[in-house]
């Protein structure tokens, strides 16, 4: 699958825009602030109707504007399709989705449209803490499997209702019976969405590691670490353990008002041997190990949707040498189409980029 043109209308600085692309690698340089990162967003908005880095999409709309308008043509060797994506955001947020001017879906776009987004911000997801590795796990199996979206939902909304009624119970027992009710829920969706999670994880965590292998030559171990303890059982091992889990810890639970075990506590570990990766490893390793976490996705998008993802790749050059540079533009090699930002026209040596200067609202092929 190739992105052989991307229209723009009002989204973010951009009046009017339409732009041919070619499969490979188109470079987007210039100063900053010109809006090469808003080409990749608005690649990410057409594959999943979200955007990686606002939380409205009243932020997307050209300032002055209360729409926008997206648009892709798809080429494949059978096939040419068209996606068209009109967004009013005021006075309240309405779409029309459409692929081949039929109305669409959100996992249809995913599907016929999959796409991978790399950030600086990415780094984060390594440095940090466990909440934004948990949401890119959670970001990924959306995408795979829309009941999981479901599930998560509900677990969630249970958490919140529990860590309610938890403060209302130490005062008084009476709260009893609505928090067992709770808790047959917090566990029947917990152990879906953990099972999901490690189904994932039993060929995710090799992916990872094989790509940073790939990318720097080095080592890396990843595995789920959850707050339950060893999953290695069946999904009704997984509940069993819950519900022992919650009733050790009552009184603790009751004293905090809050949850303090299942999904929204645990966390992906990676390591360097028996070093932490958060800890102590260098700024290159870490943004190497956040850009292996992205291309794993990419791999487990790719063997659910028998589509290779386009990769959007923001300013992925920051901090990695030029061997580490050459081994993600190999990428295209195995069918990748790839656009990227930098603020300079980097040099590649023997890689076939195809540049474009990015500046004063404009988009110019060189």
């Amino acid at each position: 699958m190739t992105l052989a043109s991307l229209y723009l209308h009002d989204f973010r600085n951009y009046a009017h825009l339409e732009l041919s692309l070619t499969p490979g690698v188109s470079l987007f340089f210039g100063k900053n602030a010109q809006g090469k990162t808003n080409l990749l967003e608005a690649c990410y908005y057409l594959s999943t109707l979200t955007s990686p880095r606002a939380e409205r999409d009243l932020d997307l709309a050209r300032w002055g504007t209360d729409r926008f308008t997206l648009g892709a043509r798809l080429t494949e060797p059978d096939q040419t399709s068209y996606i068209r994506i009109d967004t009013i955001v005021r006075p309240a947020l309405r779409r029309r989705v459409l692929i081949d001017d039929r109305p669409a879906k959100r996992p249809e776009l995913v599907a016929r449209f999959p796409c991978v987004y790399f950030s600086p911000d990415d780094l984060y997801m390594v440095k940090r803490g466990s909440s934004l590795r948990r949401r890119f796990l959670d970001s990924l199996l959306s995408r795979l499997d829309p009941g999981y979206a479901r599930e998560l939902s509900r677990y969630e909304d249970t958490v919140t209702r529990r860590n309610a009624i938890l403060k209302k119970a130490f005062m008084s027992s009476s709260w009893d019976k609505t928090l067992e009710g709770l808790d047959h829920i917090l566990i029947d969706s917990g152990s879906a969405v953990l099972n999901r999670r490690l189904s994932l994880m039993s060929t995710f965590s090799g992916q990872v590691s094989d790509t940073y292998r790939f990318i720097s030559g080095d080592e890396c171990s990843v595995s789920y670490s959850s707050s339950l303890g060893d999953l290695s059982g069946s999904r009704e091992d997984t509940a069993r353990l819950f519900r022992e889990k919650l009733a050790s810890i009552r009184a603790e639970e009751r004293n905090r008002g809050v949850t303090l075990v299942g999904p929204h506590r645990d966390d992906i570990s990676i390591t360097f041997g028996d070093k932490t990766v958060r800890y102590f490893g260098s700024q290159g390793e870490q943004r190497s190990v956040a850009l292996a976490l992205r291309l794993a996705e990419a791999r487990a998008l790719e063997e659910r949707l028998m589509r290779k993802p386009v990769l959007l790749l923001d300013d992925v050059f920051s901090e990695l040498d030029e061997s580490r540079r050459e081994k993600v533009l190999s990428l295209c090699d195995f069918g990748h189409q790839i656009l990227l930002t930098s603020t300079d026209p980097v040099p590649i040596a023997g890689s076939n980029v195809r540049m474009y200067a990015v500046g004063e609202d404009t988009v110019k092929p060189l």
